[in-house]
């Protein structure tokens, strides 16, 4: 899939998809005034809202600002946020590129909230400011699916996400148990790839898939049966099918 590497001028557009920011403000709470250029809860920001501001985590703690986008402009989405994360994680000018899904803009920090550990910050993708990956390289955005599907997928959708806290308090696959094994590893990719370039929904693009011990598990709502179909058709061109699980939802069913 070819993507568009990231542009200087991608703050003077307004983006194209919803950047699933929402602002985590207490009810009882007043709600002050937003940052000069935030938009306080709105779901939709301009990419010049979102750059510059700071990110910090569940005990907040900053772990550094947002200092870029990566989009697809093919597909419409946005690939990840790099943040500016080598002080935090004690690598001195280290940018991490995290999916947009772990940020939620909290109004009264002025700053964008993610519930993700040191540790799991520490998996991302991680680059030197003055060596940024080709990202019209496969390769690397892959590398930007993979890491988002290891730690939630992605969940700037709500069809594919509301269930994913209850789903982790019960003995069910979530993306958290995506195999680390260069075989599971490989089998997600390639699944993944081909769904990116299916004819499919961007719901259907955006599901979740869950390989363990060569075990696949898709899981997401789909807008018909024939996209539900169509991916365990592709999944099965990938893996066993034998060892594929089928948790896929037609919309509306």
């Amino acid at each position: 899939m070819k993507t568009i590497r990231r542009s200087i001028l991608i703050s003077l557009v307004p983006l194209l998809t919803p950047l699933a920011v929402l602002a985590e403000t207490d009810k009882e709470a007043k709600v002050s005034t937003p940052v000069s250029g935030a938009k306080g809860n709105a779901a939709s920001w301009r990419a010049s809202q979102v750059i510059g501001l700071d990110v910090k985590n569940a005990g907040d703690e900053t772990i550094g600002e947002v200092k870029d986008l990566v989009l697809d402009m093919k597909d419409g989405e946005i690939l990840a946020v790099i943040i500016s994360s080598g002080g935090f994680l004690g690598v001195d000018d280290t940018l991490s590129a995290v999916p947009v899904a772990v940020l939620r803009y909290d109004d009264r920090a002025k700053a964008f909230k993610t519930k993700l550990t040191k540790e799991q910050l520490g998996k991302a993708p991680q680059f030197k400011s003055d060596a940024w990956p080709d990202y019209s390289d496969a390769t690397s955005t892959e590398a930007l699916r993979s890491y988002r599907d290891s730690i939630g997928g992605d969940v700037s959708e709500p069809d594919n996400s509301a269930q994913n806290e209850k789903e982790m308090r019960k003995d069910v696959a979530d993306p958290t148990h995506q195999g680390n094994s260069d075989k599971d590893v490989q089998i997600t990719k390639d699944i993944r790839s081909s769904i990116m370039d299916a004819d499919l929904s961007f719901n259907a693009k955006n599901i979740k898939i869950i390989t363990r011990n060569e075990h696949v598990t898709l899981k997401g709502v789909v807008k018909s049966e024939a996209e539900r179909q169509a991916i365990v058709k592709i999944a099965g061109n990938h893996a066993n099918s034998g060892k594929i699980t089928d948790e896929l939802k037609v919309d509306n069913e």
